[in-house]
């Protein structure tokens, strides 16, 4: 009998690996909640009709159990380490609180969230921070040696508004975005100064989540944090020279565009699991008056046509990150398509769905929600936020609800779960990798400080040498 993935990943778990997860729930977290089955449950995911993507989980899929690492409350797996590199209202080098935010130099800002890393020419690297505050948000940077040690911290971005997460760009640059109903995208250099910082309506007025640049397209993709949101593209009518001095895209000349998956336009929603694991063709269509807030538009749409405006609905869009396969090693695709390049995943908090996009074959399919987990013990996952993908290829999607995990996504399988934070009423944002895989960046968003307020801290998960590119 010919196995499909689904069907082996199935076969896997509930055979052998049916016992790790009784050891798991042995061995937990508290505030980890059991998952009961549910009546009506869809059928076997190996009974699911249709397509899918050739997509394979990476290393981290093999991680084993969580024990507690006596830092803030933060589980990780055997063979792990974490220690806290920033603290909110402390100097992140000296380690100096400073209440007035200010006296004793750069302070850690408040509420941190998307993140992303980026390579120094001496070795070392940058960790970049949104604040997510309404009046002084803006980005933080962690600048680090190339042995890991913490060299410098200094803002890069000021007086912005709601940083949630945001994107790097291919010319090493980032994207921050404003989570608000006229939030816009500002550009800044890691290595760089606030005052370098530049806005681009161009890329559109929504409350702007997550971005992420496919160069060979000239694309820039961008998810909106709204419950009638859409997803959408922008694509660059040329280069110019880039604020940090590279050739970058053009971000204030192109096209904005919304994605529509066939059979669901103006605002159409499949809320059938079944039919949206299977992979559906997609076109993309013109925003209506990209300038104005995309909200007041959609409204205005509504009222005046008595239907929604074009796009397929997403139900709160979350992470975004975009994986490119190298040359020769691009999987297959039947029926004359074009190997699979590069697959845009993106995660969605009002029903805690992952999409996959076929970037070159115009494509979507869900490939995570929390039917896969029905029957493994593991808690559901709630609001599902930032994404990353790691430089081995595995995708890490954070969680917002209360039992605040990174979870290792096993595309249309069971996840693993990476890490979990005990210390509650907060949110885990902002997962980055170093370039060689050596290290997760991460924030608690209101997580403990040392001065009795919950404003936020960043960490650093060292990962072992078998869970990194090339470890095989």
């Amino acid at each position: 009998m010919a196995y499909t993935r689904r069907a082996l990943l199935r076969t896997l778990f509930y055979g052998a690996g049916a016992a790790a997860a009784v050891a798991w729930g042995l061995d937990r977290p508290s505030g980890y909640l059991p998952l009961s089955r549910v009546p009506g449950a869809l059928p076997p995911l190996d009974k699911l009709p249709g397509r899918e993507l050739p997509l394979v989980a990476g290393p981290l899929s093999q991680i084993g159990l969580l024990q507690n690492s006596g830092v803030d409350g933060i589980w990780i797996p055997e063979g792990f380490s974490v220690r806290c590199v920033a603290r909110h209202l402390a100097n992140p080098v000296s380690g100096r609180i400073d209440p007035s935010g200010g006296l004793l130099g750069y302070s850690w800002h408040r509420a941190p969230d998307g993140g992303a890393v980026f390579g120094a020419e001496d070795g070392g690297w940058v960790y970049v921070s949104n604040s997510e505050t309404n009046r002084s948000g803006g980005v933080g940077a962690l600048r680090f040696a190339a042995d890991g040690s913490l060299i410098d911290a200094y803002p890069v971005l000021l007086n912005t508004r709601r940083n949630c997460a945001g994107g790097p760009t291919p010319w090493g640059t980032w994207l921050s975005c404003e989570e608000l109903s006229d939030g816009l995208v500002y550009e800044c250099d890691p290595f760089g100064t606030p005052a370098q910082a530049v806005v681009h309506p161009a890329l559109g007025c929504f409350r702007h989540e997550a971005a992420a640049v496919d160069e060979q397209t000239r694309t820039v993709y961008l998810t909106e944090d709204h419950g009638d949101g859409r997803f959408y593209r922008f694509r660059s009518f040329g280069r110019v020279s880039g604020i940090n001095g590279r050739s970058a895209l053009d971000l204030s000349q192109g096209v904005l565009e919304v994605l529509e998956i066939d059979g669901f336009a103006h605002g159409g929603y499949d809320d059938n699991l079944a039919s949206a694991r299977v992979l559906r063709k997609v076109r993309w269509q013109p925003v209506l008056q990209p300038q104005h807030p995309q909200g007041e538009v959609r409204d205005q749409y509504r009222a005046s046509t008595g239907q929604g405006a074009p796009g397929t609905r997403f139900n709160g869009g979350e992470g975004l990150w975009i994986q490119h396969f190298p040359d020769g090693q691009q999987p297959l695709l039947p029926d004359g398509q074009r190997p699979l390049r590069a697959v845009v995943f993106f995660a969605c908090k009002g029903d805690n769905r992952v999409y996959a996009l076929d970037i070159d074959n115009d494509q979507i399919e869900v490939v995570f929600d929390n039917e896969h987990l029905i029957g493994t013990g593991q808690a559901p996952f709630k609001d599902v936020d930032n994404l990353v993908v790691s430089p081995a290829g595995d995708v890490i999607v954070a969680e917002d609800g209360d039992a605040m995990r990174l979870m290792v996504m096993v595309p249309n399988g069971v996840p693993r779960i990476l890490l979990q934070i005990d210390h509650g009423g907060s949110e885990l944002t902002g997962p980055a990798f170093t370039p060689d895989g050596s290290r997760l960046y991460f924030s608690s968003q209101r997580g403990p400080s040392a001065m009795l307020v919950n404003r936020g801290a960043t960490y650093e998960l060292t990962l072992p040498p078998a869970f990194r590119p090339g470890s095989a």
